[in-house]
Formats: structure tokens, sequence, C-alpha cells
């Protein structure tokens, strides 16, 4: 089987072998392969990520290969796939399979495999079909067509190189541009710089006019950027309100000028269906050859500069640089590392006491807070670790852990005689919108054996006020359940009085951050008395228990005295211990 024509097998394979390293890239997997089909023969021919060379099954395995084939792109998950196109050494999670066809036959199938389970890899279809469309002229003439008769019609295609709404190029002609102007850069010494940029709040566009008139915005945004730029520049849209441009030839100071110039055509109003709309962009830039080596690094670090920029509000602008790689590199083996962690038993549950604020500041209740030992790095912060297993979805078994396990320590004390009083335990905004997280709740607590007013659910303020309706029918089941809730971080959003009395709720928290400064000298003091003040007669007047947390200091713990605050909790009277730590103390102050 030939991949490519007569006398350019060789360009036919470099551009095949580069095309499957751009689709690797759009996917972002570590493995990838063009699976050449003919009858009942298949062979690899351009791998990345396995083994080097080409690799001819055997018909023993002619079944499992027949598997193979498919007739429009897949997505697969875990468990792996039935295809034997990896060694059995490599264990796949997921896998992606882009028939490609010529003259109206299945020629080949672009496979796209990764170690883990990947959710995202259905958004990445249609780009990857075009890039299988790329790679199609390839593949040569099929040797299944018969030669005697004509070759059946092709089906009609759709176009694969230009966005439909702003006519600009698509991401996968964007990373081929790119290689094409790095190799240009390489030879004449010039410099290279990818920008990507991101609209700011183009949601509130769509959502308040329309599809249409977000489409239309996006037509005239493409003219600006493409205006903002020389003819010898490249301008594509990435997706949604994403565009990366491509710039040549430039000197150090270039990118930032043309991004400024770019920002600045963007901010002037945009008029859409009689309305004027002023718009932001978030950038970031990476330049060849100072910080990339390839089209594929180049436009990653990029994107990488823009999620750093985003991070810092609107209409940021930010350059690469290695300490944002080596951030990133770090979060991707944390991420792995919390994945094991969770497997193997390294998270453990600290618990922090809380107190009655008035008469002997008994011991009423506790707090459970995450803590992972990790065997290499040590302990971790939980402020390192929980924003990475909310992004990535593990804080949902990794809640549910936390919750059994709170369950299953309540009741080895009350087995023991301890009086822990209730423990409270934090549940993520992906927990709670879980379709079955109320039944999560019961199964915790039934197959603990304990009463269910033991238990208290922390939800944080933003949580209890986004579609204040559904989640007031949420917690009347948990209320009927008899589990006790508290608002946690109280006062750090935007709470409607008339939404919160409508909740059942049981606590308000008194956010750390105004507790620290009930102490402080001048306007600042003065100001979170105020707050603390406000938090407490609102949640007396709901008949609501105030607690504060972040009690540090004896001038705060007066000052909340002084503010009739119910209970506190903080480093004044007890720091996080293990259960045994706490069940020791406990045991002590009863005898």
């Amino acid at each position: 089987m030939r991949f490519g024509k007569k006398g350019h097998e060789a360009d036919a394979q470099a551009d095949g072998l580069r095309l499957v390293r751009i689709a690797r890239a759009i996917a972002d997997v570590p493995y990838a392969m063009l699976v050449m089909v003919d009858g009942d023969r298949v062979e690899v021919r351009a791998k990345l990520g396995v083994s080097d060379g080409s690799i001819v099954f055997p018909s023993a395995r002619k079944l499992m290969m027949t598997k193979a084939r498919a007739t429009s792109p897949i997505v697969r998950t875990a468990p792996p796939p039935e295809v034997g196109l990896f060694p059995p050494a490599i264990h796949l999670g997921a896998i992606v399979a882009v028939p490609i066809s010529t003259e109206g036959t299945q020629r080949a199938l672009l496979v796209l495999a990764d170690h883990v389970p990947r959710g995202d890899l259905e958004k990445k279809l249609a780009a990857l079909e075009d890039v299988a469309a790329l790679l199609a002229p390839h593949l040569g003439p099929s040797p299944m067509v018969d030669k005697r008769s004509p070759p059946p019609p092709e089906p009609p295609k759709r176009p694969v190189s230009r966005d439909s709404v702003t006519g600009l190029p698509l991401r996968s002609i964007a990373i081929a541009e790119a290689e094409r102007m790095l190799e240009r850069a390489g030879v004449l010494q010039l410099g290279i710089a990818a920008m990507v940029l991101s609209l700011d709040r183009f949601r509130r566009v769509n959502e308040s006019l329309g599809p249409m008139a977000g489409d239309l915005l996006l037509r005239q945004v493409a003219e600006r950027l493409r205006s903002s730029v020389s003819d010898t520049d490249f301008v594509g849209r990435r997706s949604g309100d994403e565009f990366v441009i491509i710039i040549e030839n430039i000197d150090a100071g270039m990118p930032l000028l043309v991004a400024d110039r770019v920002q600045q055509a963007l901010r002037e109003p945009f008029h859409i269906q009689g309305h004027e709309l002023s718009l932001t962009a978030s950038v970031g830039i990476a330049v060849y050859p100072k910080d990339a080596d390839d089209a594929t690094q180049l436009l990653r670090f990029a994107d990488m500069a823009l999620t750093r920029s985003k991070a810092q509000g609107i209409g940021k602008l930010l350059l690469f640089d290695r300490a944002m790689h080596d951030e990133v590199r770090d979060r991707v083996e944390l991420e792995k590392d919390l994945r094991v962690a969770l497997r193997e038993g390294q998270l453990s549950l600290h618990y922090q006491s809380k107190y009655r604020i008035r008469g002997d500041k008994a011991h009423v209740g506790a707090e459970a807070l995450l803590r992972w030992a990790h065997p290499q790095r040590g302990n971790i912060s939980p402020a390192r670790f929980i924003p990475i297993a909310e992004e990535t979805g593990l804080i949902v078994p990794i809640g549910t852990w936390a919750m059994t396990e709170v369950c299953r320590q309540i009741k080895r004390w009350q087995d023991r005689g301890i009086g822990a009083g209730r423990v409270s335990v934090n549940v993520s905004s992906l927990q709670f919108a879980r379709p079955d997280f109320v039944g999560t709740v019961t199964r915790a607590i039934k197959g603990a054996g304990i009463a269910p007013s033991s238990l208290e659910l922390e939800l944080t303020e933003s949580i209890v006020m986004n579609d204040v309706d559904h989640v007031a029918a949420r917690l009347g089941e948990l209320r009927k359940l008899g589990v006790r809730v508290s608002v946690d971080d109280f006062g750090t959003g935007y709470s409607s009085l008339a939404y919160l009395s409508r909740l059942p709720l049981d606590v308000l928290k008194i956010d750390r951050s105004f507790v620290r400064e009930l102490d402080a000298e001048g306007l600042r003091g003065s100001q979170a008395s105020a707050v603390a003040q406000a938090i407490t007669s609102l949640g007396h007047s709901l008949g609501l228990d105030v607690l504060a947390e972040g009690v540090e200091t004896k001038g705060q713990l007066d000052r909340l005295a002084e503010l009739g605050c119910d209970e506190v909790q903080g480093f004044l009277f007890a720091r996080p211990v293990p259960a045994a730590e706490l069940e020791s103390k406990l045991a002590s102050s009863a005898a």
C-alpha cells in the first residue's frame, strides 16, 4: 500500500506525519496513528508516542482489526477499546477514531489516544475531521477501486478550511500555517509571535441579544483583527470567542505593539442590531525562537499566557515566560498525583473544633478539613490541590469519600462515648449540582448508622445564591432528612435578603476576611465590625445561628461577643488535628 504517489513517497510521508502531529496537538493526547485500511489488511504507517516503524498486523488478528474501521468519527472511553492497535503495555482510557475516505472508499483511520478518560474529546471532533480531510490527498489513489468501472460518486464534503461565521481559517489550518511560517523564519533568521485572544464576557451578548447578534459581532471582530495586522500575518478563529494571530518578521517590541493595536481596535464601539456594544479582549503571546521550537509548542505557550491573563481580570495582556510552563507542568503532575492519592488513600481528614462563645466556651462541634500527605512532596496545602480537584471534577469522588468518612468517624466517636457534637463537611458546587446528591448524603448517613442531625453540610454563599428556586428545593430535601446546612464564607458575595429568607438554612458563617480585621485600628476595623454586626443581626432575624471562623486573637473574640455572635472557630481555640488527637482531647476534657 503506497502512501502518496510514486516518486513522492518521502514528501508525502513527511506531510502525513506533520498532519498527524497537528491532530495530536489538537486533541492534546500522547498517542497518534494513521492506520491504513486495505480490505482485510490493516497497517500503521504514521505513529507518534508509540515505537517507531510501520507495523503490519498478521491475519490472525484480522477480526480484531476489522473493528478498527469507522464510518463516522467516534470517541470511546474506558475500559480501553477492543481494537488492538496499541501494545498491551499501553493501558488506554480514551480513544478517538476519525475515518478518512478517498473516491468514496474508506482508506485510513486517524486514531488518537490518551492514558486517562477524557470528557473533552467530543468538542474536538470538528477540528480533527478538518485534519483528516487534509490528510486524504496524501493517501494516493485507492487500490480497492476497480479501474475498469467509474469510481463511485464521492459524498459531498463540507468546507474544512474556513469558519462559516467569520470566514477565517480554522484551528487546524492555524497550526499548519504556523509550521509553514516557522520554517520560513528559520531559514531567514526571523522572529514569529503567536497571539491567542479571547473576547471578555462575549457570552453576555448571546444571552441578551441572541446567537444571531453574536455571529454578527464575531464577523465584525474578525474584520477588525484582519485590519489590525499586515497582509502577511495570519488571523484565524480557534473556537467560540477565541482567535489566533501569527505575526511574521517581528523585532523585540512588535508583539506588544500589535497586541495593543488589536485591543484598541476592539474597544471601539460595535453597532449590532441597533445596539452599541463595547468589547475588551484578554491576550496571551509567545515568541519564536525565544519561547518555543515548533508551532504546536508556540501556540500552546501562547494559550498558557492567555489563561494567566484571564485569571488577572478582563482586558489583560501577558507574554509567556518559563515560569508559566513550569507551573502548568507542576499542575499536570499534581493532578496525576491527586488521582493516585484518591486511589491509594493518601488523603485524610483533620478536625477543627467549634466553640460556644458565651459562658464556658464549650466544644459544640467540629469542621472536617481535607489534608494530603504526598509521599514525595510532603504535605500539600488544600489551597493548591482543591482548585485542581474542582477544575478536573475529582472533587466529586473526593467529596463523596470525605462525607462517608465523616459519617463513619461520627459513629466511631458515638460508640466510644465521645461527645463530638455536630460535625460539618464542605460541599463543592459540582457535588451539590449532581442529581443524586441527596441520595449520596442519605447513603452516607444510613451506611454509618448515625442520626442525620449529627451531620452538617457547609455550602459557600455562591452555591446557595445560584438558581435559588432549585437550591431551595434541594435544601428542603436535606431539611426533611434532618441534616443541618450552613453557609460558609458569608459576606463575600452579593446575597439578597429576599432570596436568603426563602432558603431553609441553619447557620451563617462570617468569613475570616472580616474577622481578621475586627481588632484592626481605624477605618478597617470599623468597617469589619459593621459587616460582622450586619451578618449577625441578619442571621438572628432569620432564626439562624451565627459562627465566626478564623478567630486568632482575644480582641477579635471580645468584639464578636459584643456583637452577639453565637459560635467561633480558629487558632485561638484549636488548630485542625487528626481524629485520634481530637478524640483524646475531648475524652480528657470530659473526664
